[in-house]
Formats: C-alpha cells, sequence, structure tokens
C-alpha cells in the first residue's frame, strides 16, 4: 500500500510537471521566433539607414552615425537593468517561533545535560536570528 501512495504521487507530479513545462515552452519557443524577426527587422532597418545616409554624407561617416545609433539603443534598452529596484526583503517565516516553542517545551526532557541543551537552545536562537537579518549583502 505505501508503495501505491507512492507511485500515486511520482506519477501525479509527473503529470503537474509536464503541464508547467508545456505552459512555459510554447510561449517561449513564440517569444523566440518573434525575437528573431525582430532582430532581422532591425539590421533591415539599419541597412537601410545606412543607404540614406550614405547618399548625404561619405560612407565612413554613414556607418559612423548608424553605430552611434545602434550604441544608443543598445544603452537606451539597459538602463531597465541599471535602475533596477530591490525586492523587499523576505518576510519573516512563521515556523521560526514555533521551532523555539518547541525547543524550549522539549528542553525540559533532558535534564540530564542541561547545559548541553541551553547550549544547543542558544546556538539554534542566535543562528536564526543571524539569518532573519535583512542587511545581508548580495
Amino acid at each position: 500500500m505505501p508503495n501505491d501512495i507512492v507511485a500515486f504521487a511520482q506519477h501525479y507530479a509527473q503529470q503537474q510537471a509536464q503541464a508547467v513545462i508545456r505552459r512555459v515552452t510554447i510561449p517561449a519557443a513564440f517569444a523566440l521566433i518573434a525575437a528573431v524577426f525582430f532582430v532581422i527587422v532591425l539590421v533591415a532597418l539599419f541597412a537601410a539607414l545606412f543607404f540614406w545616409l550614405a547618399t548625404l554624407f561619405a560612407a565612413p561617416l554613414a556607418a559612423l552615425i548608424v553605430a552611434g545609433v545602434a550604441l544608443v539603443l543598445g544603452l537606451l534598452a539597459l538602463t531597465p537593468l541599471m535602475v533596477k529596484r530591490r525586492p523587499p526583503p523576505p518576510a519573516p517565516s512563521p515556523t521560526a517561533p514555533q521551532f523555539v516553542s518547541l525547543l524550549a517545551q522539549t528542553a525540559p526532557l533532558a535534564l540530564k545535560r542541561p547545559l548541553l541543551t541551553l547550549v544547543l537552545l542558544a546556538g539554534v536562537l542566535g543562528f536564526m536570528a543571524r539569518g532573519s537579518s535583512g542587511d545581508k549583502k548580495k
């Protein structure tokens, strides 16, 4: 019976994973195809700009102007990455106080070694306090 439950859970998890993969990959494939076409359009527009500018200016100057336009557009495309907002700090875990409470309740059971229990409880509290600070540098 436990093997049946494990097999059922595994089958259910596989079905859910396959559904999520289908839901993600199909739009991603269409987005990739659209991105390829947009790159082709962008190359064609730069070529048209070059040929139009080559009639007004010399060819090297037209190439420099097209390169400058491409540089400015590239920098504009990077601005959202440069001014990205930091994500809010994670919410405190609701299970942490429950864990400390459970440790405090089981501490009297370990009265044979109260010093060891106290050290372990202090270590866990210190570890949890250190992990909850929002000033982490990445």
